[in-house]
């Protein structure tokens, strides 16, 4: 290891409500900082640019464009995750935005083959300069769970859960539609990013469904939530993300809307269901509960997501390209 230092950096807005990009950068910091590359998150804590010997920006929105500019400006290489999943095309002037920023990065770094080929089916991305690193996931979701603590803020268990903030793309209220048909528990854990369909769901929901705020990420609560629930269903319409890589980890069964990037992670041995029918749903959560392939499909998802996504795998080969990248 040569000593590197990287500042891990997004646009300023990005906290406003938090979720899934916080999880990202606190697990990214943490398989650097134990593969051998000191890794800080931009804030109060924080070294001045000067000390880093490069800069990994997460994001192409338009509001960390100043950041990108600010390590330009010091000559620091600049390592970008895009972050982004289109499900229409963006406009001609957002895309002209970002091709400048490709322009003046020194790598752009994708979690997926199916994220790569969604990003540059609208934006140009020079030879050589993309690279393809799987999403981690912390050391922290093969700990031992302590049980108790999901019980104790839900007052449930053996629920379906569902992880992420409740806005329309996420598509919560099929699910509270389907667990209302069902009569089953659930929880939703992550807070509004949408005021009033939040206030849809919580008024269809059934008595047994639980609303939660945002949990810090990879936490003790969050490992208990994760592991007191009987299945995890997420049918948004972007691909569902680490929470599922994480759930995988910890041997839980998933559903979620057929798509490349759940292909791509887990072939046949998720349940797929349509995610514009509470019915539909509703039939594939009853039937995976009685699926007699069930711990088959369990356990193949979990070594699958272990091989390619565990902490130890991911952070060497992020250590690698880092530093083969410096030299």
């Amino acid at each position: 290891m040569n000593g590197l230092k990287f500042l891990l950096t997004t646009y300023s807005t990005a906290f406003a409500t938090s979720g899934g990009g916080e999880s990202e950068m606190v697990q990214v910091a943490e398989i650097l900082n134990t593969s051998g590359i000191h890794a800080d998150i931009y804030g109060i804590g924080s070294r001045p640019f000067s000390f880093y010997d490069g800069i990994m920006h997460f994001s192409v929105h338009a509001d960390g464009d100043a950041m990108i500019r600010e390590a330009r400006h010091r000559n620091k290489p600049i390592f970008l995750w895009p972050n982004v999943w289109w499900n229409e095309p963006p406009s001609q002037s957002e895309v002209d935005r970002i091709e400048g920023i490709i322009g003046v990065v020194h790598k752009l770094l994708f979690k997926s083959e199916s994220e790569l080929l969604n990003f540059s089916r609208y934006v140009n991305l020079p030879d050589g300069k993309a690279e393809v690193v799987p999403a981690c996931v912390s050391r922290r979701f093969l700990a031992p769970v302590d049980k108790d603590l999901a019980s104790a803020v839900c007052g449930a268990s053996d629920y379906a859960l569902c992880l992420g903030l409740i806005e329309p793309v996420k598509n919560q209220l099929q699910l509270i539609r389907a667990l209302n048909m069902l009569g089953m528990d659930g929880v939703f854990v992550g807070g509004a990013r949408d005021d009033e369909y939040y206030r849809q769901c919580v008024e269809e929901a059934h008595g047994r469904i639980v609303f939660l705020p945002f949990v810090q990420p990879c936490s003790a609560l969050l490992r208990s939530i994760i592991d007191n629930c009987s299945v995890m269903v997420e049918v948004s319409s972007d691909p569902p993300g680490r929470s599922s890589l994480e759930a995988a980890i910890m041997k839980k069964p998933m559903i979620m809307a057929d798509g490349p990037w759940q292909r791509e992670h887990f072939g046949d041995d998720v349940w797929y269901a349509p995610p514009d029918s509470a019915e539909a749903l509703a039939t594939t959560i009853r039937g995976s509960l009685a699926d007699a392939d069930w711990e088959r499909k369990i356990q193949a998802t979990y070594e699958r997501t272990m091989s390619r996504h565990s902490a130890e795998v991911i952070g060497r080969q992020l250590a690698e390209l880092l530093e083969n990248e410096d030299t």
